[in-house]
This record gives C-alpha cells, sequence and structure tokens, in this order.
C-alpha cells in the first residue's frame, strides 16, 4: 500500500483528492455511497448532472435556467443528488471518476497493523 488517506467527511475527500493520494479509504457510508453513484454514471449522464448543476445555479433568477434545471433533473436526478451530497467541484468529480478504481469495503489493515472498517476504498488506477 503506497499514501493512503482515511476520509469520513466531503472535506477530507477533498483534500484526499487534491493530494492524490495512491488509496482513499471511506468510512462514511452516505459518503461512499454518493462516490459509488458517481463512479457507476455514465460519462454522458455525468456531464449532463454537472452541466444542469451549473447551469440551474447560475440562471436561478431566470426561468429559462429553471427550464434547463429541472430537464438536467429530470434526465439525470440521482447523479446530480449524488455530486451536490458530495460538494466537490468538477474537478474532482471526474478526478473520482477517471483516476480511481472502487475496491469492495470491509477490513483493511493499515501498514502499522491497525485495522479499519471501511465503506469503499477507492485505489489510484
Amino acid at each position: 500500500m503506497g499514501r493512503y488517506a482515511i476520509v469520513s467527511t466531503k472535506s477530507e475527500l477533498e483534500k484526499a483528492l487534491q493530494s492524490e493520494f495512491d488509496q482513499i479509504i471511506v468510512t462514511d457510508s452516505d459518503l461512499a455511497s454518493n462516490i459509488k453513484t458517481v463512479k457507476t454514471a455514465s460519462y454522458v449522464a455525468l456531464v449532463a448532472a454537472i452541466g444542469a448543476i451549473g447551469v440551474a445555479s447560475t440562471n436561478f433568477w431566470n426561468p429559462i435556467g429553471w427550464g434547463a434545471g429541472a430537464v438536467g433533473l429530470a434526465s439525470s436526478g440521482t447523479i446530480i443528488f449524488a455530486v451536490i451530497a458530495l460538494g466537490l467541484g468538477a474537478t474532482l468529480i471526474y478526478a473520482i471518476y477517471y483516476n480511481y478504481n472502487i475496491k469492495a469495503g470491509g477490513k483493511i489493515t493499515l501498514p502499522d497493523g491497525t485495522i479499519v472498517e471501511a465503506e469503499l476504498v477507492l485505489d489510484k488506477k
């Protein structure tokens, strides 16, 4: 095992992604669930979801923005909610999507012998 991070919050995940750890061990089940949703989405659905969030957030005052947001929500609602719940920028969402593989959770033994119960493990490709 190379450099690793143990995360249980969105801010810890963000720091781990920015530091480009070789392995990210996620211990929070909700956070793990949102990562799985983003990671298993098709590229087209992920781009549409991020685009819909961007259009809706920048045009919240404009009825056209409401319509675009509604269309995006209807087409990729689960992914949108996962992206919003993760609270990460598009660059870090794409880092999860392209740079890491999901490995099943379970008990992980760290190099120092500590055992951690992981909901999900992200291994850098």
